[in-house]
């Protein structure tokens, strides 16, 4: 049974994945955030490097899934979670020996400046980050290159725009969902957004689950594979769903770029080009089939 270590356990997507893994069987799970610490998972600080080292001696896993990361627009904070602890993880690989796949979760934010006729992306358009999450994450792309080139085995996992439960509040569904969540309880009357009119690719927490397994088990080392939909969809069509849902009236909604916590230029649309990692889910479909027969 092959063992999976999976990083940032307690956030939306990683739980997601862990339920998927351990649902299945076939895998020995080791959840690992700055929060576990039963008797199934422990505690990891990624940005810890003494943390990284015992994680990786500790566990010896087949794969790693490293799905820590932060939002935040602090620099320092983002460089250390999103870039450092990567680099130490893959350097912790390389230098014990262990035969570790190592899968990185990148961000559309990566590509930054996108004109609306570039679209969809393609995973080889060059990147030009406009935010300091688009940048550190950036970075980690390019030190899974490097280490590639050393002969570590890992490749990055691109992912466009969540939506499913429990999302942090930095992301717009995550924001959404609190408010609606507080309206529907009373304790407040207005859902405060900012602009509405940019078009995203959005991918539900299960379909990138699916995507994320299917491109650490048949992906190649040194490749970005993306995360997506591959279908443009405009914030406001997102709101109109979730309302629609709760069965709130627009009404209720206040759009206001006052509201927005993005700073500087916000890409108008982008969507994901999903044909690399469609070919990696055909994959998948067929070693399911020879399993099941």
């Amino acid at each position: 049974m092959k063992s999976v270590l999976v990083t940032g356990a307690t956030g939306a997507l990683g739980q997601a994945v862990i339920a998927r893994l351990r649902s299945s069987g076939n895998y020995r799970v080791i959840a690992a955030s700055r929060h576990c610490g039963d008797a199934s998972s422990f505690q990891l600080d990624v940005r810890n490097p003494e943390h990284i080292f015992a994680a990786i001696e500790r566990t010896e896993p087949d794969l790693v899934l490293h799905l820590a990361a932060t939002f935040t627009s602090d620099f320092d904070e983002a460089y250390s979670v999103n870039v450092e602890a990567a680099r130490q993880l893959l350097e912790v690989v390389q230098q014990s020996g262990i035969c570790t796949r190592v899968l990185l979760v990148g961000s559309a934010a990566e590509y930054g400046v996108v004109q609306p006729d570039e679209n969809p992306i393609r995973e080889d358009r060059f990147l030009n980050p406009v935010s300091i999450y688009g940048l550190t994450k950036a970075w980690q792309t390019q030190l899974a290159g490097v280490y590639a080139g050393r002969g570590v085995d890992v490749l990055v996992a691109r992912i466009f725009n969540l939506d499913g439960p429990g999302l942090s509040e930095r992301l717009f569904i995550g924001r959404l969902q609190k408010q609606i969540k507080e309206v529907l309880a009373g304790e407040k009357s207005v859902i405060e957004l900012g602009s509405l009119a940019a078009t995203r690719d959005y991918v539900s927490t299960g379909q990138a689950t699916d995507q994320i397994l299917a491109i650490a088990k048949h992906g190649e080392a040194g490749k970005v594979y993306h995360v997506a939909s591959g279908i443009p969809v405009t914030m406001r069509e997102i709101l109109t769903s979730y309302l629609e849902t709760h069965k709130l009236n627009a009404s209720v909604v206040h759009e206001s770029t006052d509201f927005s916590n993005r700073t500087g230029y916000d890409v108008p649309v982008i969507y994901a080009d999903l044909t690399n990692t469609m070919e990696l889910m055909k994959l998948e479909g067929e070693s399911l089939c020879r399993n099941l027969n």
